[in-house]
């Protein structure tokens, strides 16, 4: 508690000098102490200038999320109430899976700075190098099984609106769960669930962003379809920062979506760049080409076939054969 007092003084100092005997009398400890926890911070990576008679002064931050600073900025009070930090995982959804298993409660959010076994969708591999992040959040929803397919969304919706006000750059959703920047993919969502056939026990929301990672670390075919947040904006992003920021956007979406799916419906439409547009959805050995008309209330993708039938999707890989619909409009929240 103190450590995270002593950063969170730091940095609202605005780079500015705080006393350590300032520090001492407004959290009841000694100089000594106060000068354990600097040093504490420092082998965490923080940049930290003690100068004699001013006081101590944050210089710069680690390039790895930092449970402390994690706590100090997110404004979540569900979604990320309880944070497991990991250096490497085998994935952040399987030990979020585990986790749950054994009684984690609702919000409790996984987080690692690579992952050496990460999942994506339809059993692929998700290639996980440092500099982005990877975390799972673990959920209890009281919902319908049949509304599971719906947390996806809200996930999408809670990135994309994130990416937008965070970072300035006007990310859109490809149903049902990539985050996309002028047609390359900047995020990706994998959902997990356990439940019974009235009940949903607990359902893991998985999320990779890329942001920092050099991108020829990637195979040359997937290189090519993705993007990181920092080529985008044309500088490295602040990890935790955006972490934070993401935290509180999934808190307030999850939050919506138990009081009103409906409201997460819109918002995934208003931020969407599959409607509108002829598309392909393969997998599962089989492949259908139609019209994306639009998505139902249990978020399955409608195609109009081109006898005129309508076909309910519910999963799939999406490629937009011809477009003609519109950019996402929405900033997707309020």
């Amino acid at each position: 508690m103190i450590h995270d007092d002593i950063l969170k003084r730091l940095r609202t100092s605005r780079g500015g000098f705080v006393s350590g005997a300032q520090l001492a009398e407004t959290l009841g400890v000694s100089r000594a102490a106060v000068w354990k926890h600097i040093k504490a911070l420092e082998r965490d990576g923080y940049g930290i200038e003690a100068v004699p008679s001013k006081g101590y002064r944050l210089l710069s931050l680690p390039d790895r999320i930092v449970a402390g600073d994690l706590a100090v900025r997110s404004g979540a009070r569900g979604i990320g109430r309880s944070i497991v930090l990991r250096d490497e995982v085998a994935s952040t959804n399987t030990l979020a899976m585990e986790l749950a298993q054994q009684g984690a409660e609702d919000g409790t959010v996984v987080s690692a700075e690579s992952q050496s076994g990460g999942k994506g969708r339809l059993g692929r591999s998700w290639i996980s190098p440092r500099g982005n992040l990877y975390l799972s959040v673990i959920l209890r929803p009281v919902v319908p099984v049949h509304k599971a397919p719906l947390l996806t969304l809200m996930g999408a919706v809670a990135v994309a609106s994130t990416l937008r006000k965070h970072s300035g750059i006007a990310a859109g959703i490809k149903w049902p769960n990539d985050i996309l920047v002028d047609g390359s993919k900047i995020a990706g969502l994998l959902t997990e669930m356990s439940a019974e056939p009235d009940r949903i026990r607990h359902i893991v929301l998985g999320i990779g962003v890329n942001v920092n990672m050099d991108l020829r670390e990637l195979p040359v075919d997937v290189r090519r379809a993705s993007t990181t947040i920092a080529a985008v904006a044309g500088r490295d992003f602040d990890r935790t920062a955006f972490l934070a920021v993401l935290l509180t956007e999934l808190d307030w979406w999850y939050s919506r979506f138990l009081k009103n799916e409906a409201e997460v419906l819109t918002a995934w439409q208003e931020l969407n760049v599959t409607l509108g547009n002829r598309v392909t959805v393969s997998g599962f050995g089989h492949s259908l080409e139609g019209a994306a008309l639009g998505i139902d209330a249990d978020g399955r993708l409608i195609l109009k076939m081109d006898d005129g039938s309508l076909r309910p999707v519910a999963a799939g890989d999406v490629t937009i054969v011809k477009k003609h619909g519109h950019g996402p409009r929405g900033q997707g929240r309020r």
